[in-house]
């Protein structure tokens, strides 16, 4: 099963995600389950200009069907209340696609997450789960995340590199395709230039030199060119430090076509690479090609999964 999490009540979340929906044929759209409020439901329907009905798991607009479970009764926020909902429900080989909220939504145990990532660390006490962006022929990794700048180099050790390339590249070969190549970026400019701009970059060097049978690990390189190594013929993944050094160059390559994906859990977890566009609410203006990648991709890890399985 693919759960998807309705993001914030007044974001552009629903409406990309039934506009992407009414795209897919009903075998495809058979696999999908909403966790939405009835009323934000119904809501983003009638700002499409949707014909519906709503019943109990189920609702219908323009000749699309679609599962779904419903969360009325408000416990924390909304955002929080479908991702609880999902998890409660969700099992070793689903899927959870997370639509966009803001960061004063999602709270575990009565804090405040700065994230889905971080709110994901938390329920399953896992501090080293992995921030991927993926999109078409590229991917990436961020070392540390949601993170000051100032806080960067401490964080960085041989063993969290180690970790999180590793939970990436058996996370790639289990959802997606088998890595063949890791690209490293240092932290410092020129990577420290041998200790001229610092010496934040020993641990990437240190790492480097770890032999790992079952991809090539090459770097580190200057954070600026790495790109530069690109092998169209090779499956692989860039590695950088910290979160603005790797998504300027993605983002501006893939603008809202990439997924934001969590790797480590028990299930894969994604999301689209945009945020929730207030601004936009119901103006049935929002750009739903991203949402529709991020369904498309769900679809091929479900029938990778589940060919597996047989």
């Amino acid at each position: 099963m693919i759960y998807i999490t309705q993001g914030h009540e007044r974001g552009i979340g629903l409406e990309v995600f039934l506009k992407s929906f009414s795209l897919l044929n009903s075998i495809q759209q058979r696999k999908f389950t909403l966790v939405v409020n009835s009323n934000t439901l119904k809501e983003n329907l009638e700002n499409l200009s949707a014909e519906y009905s709503i019943h109990d798991s189920k609702v219908t607009y323009n000749s699309n069907t679609l599962s779904i479970i419903k969360i009325d009764k408000l416990e924390i926020t909304q955002s929080t209340d479908s991702l609880n909902m999902a998890l409660s429900n969700i099992s070793k080989n689903d899927i959870l696609l997370t639509l966009p909220t803001s960061k004063d939504q999602l709270i575990d145990e009565s804090i405040l997450q700065k994230g889905y990532t971080e709110f994901l660390r938390s329920r399953f006490s896992n501090s080293n789960l992995c921030m991927v962006f993926k999109a078409y022929e590229d991917s990436t990794l961020l070392i540390t995340d949601h993170i000051p700048l100032k806080d960067v180099p401490g964080k960085i050790s041989t063993d969290l590199l180690k970790s999180k390339i590793n939970t990436t590249i058996h996370g790639f070969k289990k959802y997606f395709f088998s890595l063949e190549e890791v690209l490293l970026a240092g932290v410092n400019p020129h990577c420290g230039e041998g200790g001229l701009l610092g010496d934040e970059d020993k641990s990437i060097f240190e790492y480097s030199k770890i032999e790992n049978k079952e991809v090539k690990i090459s770097g580190p390189y200057s954070g600026d060119t790495l790109h530069f190594h690109r092998n169209p013929s090779k499956k692989q993944i860039k590695v950088y430090m910290f979160h603005d050094q790797g998504l300027p160059q993605f983002k501006d390559k893939f603008r809202t076509i990439g997924l934001n994906i969590t790797l480590g859990l028990p299930f894969l977890r994604m999301s689209v690479d945009h945020g929730t566009a207030f601004e936009l609410y119901s103006k049935n203006k929002a750009d739903f090609s991203g949402c529709y990648y991020m369904l498309k991709e769900a679809i091929k890890v479900d029938r990778k999964l589940q060919n597996e399985q047989q």
